[in-house]
């Protein structure tokens, strides 16, 4: 859509230079501009302005995500400067502040499956559960209770918001603000279900999200790997026999690509099912 609308305003090779695809999240729209267009930055805001709906402000994404709270730099480029929205997915409502948070909403597909498999009356932890997106969305469609561990002081204030105007939850969400490592090892053998959706950490945090789990629960066990790597059979179980869990063993019942996140790189997720023994 955005090379489109720019045909005859940018040259053929300025155009070519864009990424067809950018986020749109609620009023707000990021995308990333080559330091080739930087002269050409109103002109590309104006366009996507003209012809994306009710877009209002316009930011570009003007380093990698990254730090503790896996935020980014952001730079107004043109419209109402405005770092805050309210978000629609899966007929919830979040308000997100994408200065000071991490969302993505490319992983709708993937929040809204995770939903699907959540059976009544589980015990969920999410781990590094941001604005809670998955929470809610897990809430929305299944009596349960979901605790959302997030370091982040802002998202949990976010999700207590969010929560709050999505006044027809089935389930609760109980927001926390704390180190989900912590919080694991406090509550050993709690939960029925484990979301892991910090990939650049999951390997850190697994053993400690394997101690918080029932016998029998599931484990959503998020990771970025080489696509070959992906591809080659058998890849995930080795990986995973690096982990020497004392009392417990995970099989691996599904595995999945979730998103491209670079070139020949993805986000996957692996189901993993969590068997408690003696000794």
């Amino acid at each position: 859509m955005l090379k489109e609308a720019l045909k005859g305003v940018l040259s053929a090779t300025e155009v070519s230079l864009l990424s067809s695809s950018f986020d749109v999240i609620g009023s707000i729209a990021i995308l990333k501009i080559p330091d080739e267009l930087k002269d050409k930055e109103d002109i590309i805001g104006d366009a996507i302005l003209s012809h994306v709906k009710n877009v209002k402000t316009v930011l570009k994404q003007a380093s990698e995500v990254g730090g503790e709270f896996r935020t980014r730099e952001l730079k107004f480029v043109a419209g109402i400067e405005n770092y805050e929205t309210i978000y629609k997915e899966s007929g919830c409502l979040f308000k997100v502040n994408v200065r000071e948070v991490y969302f993505s909403p490319r992983l709708s597909t993937e929040r809204e499956r995770i939903a699907g498999l959540v059976h009544e009356d589980e015990r969920i932890l999410n781990m590094f559960a941001g604005i809670g997106t998955f929470s809610i969305i897990i809430a929305k469609q299944k009596r349960c209770v979901v605790v959302s561990v997030d370091k982040n002081a802002v998202a949990i204030e976010l999700a207590k918001d969010s929560i709050k105007m999505n006044k027809k939850l089935l389930g609760e969400v109980t927001p926390i603000i704390g180190d989900a490592s912590e919080y694991s090892s406090e509550h050993r053998s709690s939960f029925d279900r484990v979301l892991m959706p910090l990939p650049e950490r999951a390997d850190e945090f697994l053993p400690c999200a394997v101690e918080s789990c029932k016998d029998g629960a599931m484990i959503h066990y998020y990771i970025h790997v080489p696509e070959e790597d992906f591809h080659q059979k058998g890849w995930i179980s080795a990986h995973l026999d690096q982990f020497e869990i004392k009392g417990s063993k995970v099989e691996v019942k599904n595995w999945k690509k979730v998103r491209e996140v670079g070139p020949r790189y993805i986000q996957a997720v692996a189901d993993l099912k969590v068997s408690k023994f003696e000794g």
